[in-house]
């Protein structure tokens, strides 16, 4: 019997039962679907996490505490200002420093909401590269007199003035009033900057983090180091490492009480994470996959059942047991693949709606590539042949005297 009326006949059984083999073509249909959307949109978040992050710039540091290091000590603001201050750190260009000050309970009139208030030193926003809209950034002055300014994340700034321009505007913090100095340019992404607001980080410490008394030690969250450009990125990171070492009295042999990463570290351990993700959520639709060929199996057994007495024909006239199998196996086969190219429509159709989506302020570009396609197919191919193995196996061992019998 040769290759090709072995499809031919597997295409005449599945057309005679229209209804189920739609049925059974829908469960391989989902599958596929499943697959080829959740990856290409699990990528797509994938590239925009790490282009955000990447987007910061190659030449930023960020300096944390480190505090797996036995007697750990806290970041502060003379460590900012020694490193930025340090003639042996040639290789840095700016410095900045912030403290976070988190359930901020921010109200103007009927307007109330939390969110993340930030205690910030000048150089912050050009550090990060954040430009204003309107208005103007935090100074020195403001750090030196504790003074009651913000800045707004632009998405802050709409939902407290809705109708008016925000700047020299006044809203509470806790319950203090502020004014507005100035507002952001849309940031987007997952950091949330547009729903922030920025105070300076003298204030911050002072009335909304409540750490210590106005003269005392300024504990801070993070040091933000930038270079003077790309390639002397790890020469500032030994620099910023030994200045601190320094201050905080640590030999050059010991394990540092602080960290130092850059964004781009960073963006290629959340693409490794992120991954894990990707793959998390190809398997979540491999299940739906599986499930449909639960289904090939199930309808072929069926099909065996009805069709017992033409295997016996077959078998009586001189059909080999490997045409009997090659037979029902062909009929799984065609079944998996026609539901694989069905649902892989299905899924790049998905996939280009998806394209573009705003979520978090952050444009998503679901990415369908070859690669998942090919995948989402072969698992579709592999699991209708397999689900077709036991069925035809069966059909291929029947006796044709017991399978002529049958009624």
């Amino acid at each position: 019997m040769s290759f090709g009326m072995i499809l031919s006949t597997a295409f005449a059984s599945i057309l005679a039962s229209k209804m189920r083999s739609s049925l059974t073509l829908l469960g391989v249909i989902i599958g596929v679907t499943s697959v080829i959307a959740l990856m290409a949109i699990g990528r797509g978040a994938q590239d925009s996490i790490t282009s955000r992050i990447s987007a910061q710039g190659a030449e930023l540091l960020f300096v944390s505490v480190n505090f797996a290091a036995d007697d750990a000590q806290s970041l502060t603001f003379d460590d900012a200002l020694a490193i930025a201050g340090s003639p042996n750190a040639q290789d840095v260009d700016l410095v900045a420093a912030s403290l976070t000050a988190s359930n901020a309970e921010i109200s103007l009139g009927a307007t109330a909401l939390t969110t993340t208030a930030t205690g910030i030193t000048p150089e912050y926003f050009e550090v990060n590269d954040y430009d204003l809209a309107s208005g103007r950034d935090i100074s020195p002055v403001d750090l030196l007199e504790r003074t009651d300014v913000a800045v707004l994340g632009s998405n802050l700034a709409t939902n407290l003035f809705p109708s008016q321009e925000a700047t020299n505007q006044q809203f509470s913090i806790n319950g203090r009033l502020y004014t507005v100095a100035g507002v952001l340019e849309p940031v987007g992404g997952f950091t949330r900057v547009d729903d922030q607001v920025f105070v300076p980080i003298t204030t911050a410490e002072s009335r909304l983090a409540n750490n210590t008394a106005p003269g005392e030690t300024l504990d801070v969250s993070q040091i933000l180091v930038k270079a003077t450009s790309a390639d002397t990125v790890e020469a500032a990171a030994e620099q910023t490492d030994v200045v601190l070492r320094l201050q905080h009295g640590l030999n050059f042999g010991e394990t540092a009480d602080f960290t130092i990463s850059n964004s781009a570290g960073i963006a290629e351990t959340l693409e490794e994470t992120t991954d894990v993700l990707v793959i998390f959520l190809g398997v979540v639709g491999g299940i739906s996959l599986i499930v449909g060929g639960i289904g090939i199996m199930n309808i072929m057994l069926v099909s065996v059942t009805e069709r017992t007495r033409e295997i016996g024909i077959r078998r009586a006239i001189g059909a080999r047991r490997a045409a009997v199998l090659l037979q029902f196996l062909a009929e799984a086969t065609v079944l998996s693949i026609g539901g694989g190219l069905l649902g892989l429509l299905i899924g790049a159709i998905i996939t280009d709606q998806f394209s573009g989506v705003q979520f978090l302020n952050t444009t998503f570009d679901a990415q369908m590539s070859v690669d998942i396609a090919i995948l989402a197919m072969v698992v579709a191919a592999g699991i209708g042949l397999v689900a077709g193995i036991y069925p035809a196996a069966r059909a291929a061992a029947l006796d044709p005297i017991d399978a002529l019998r049958h009624e």
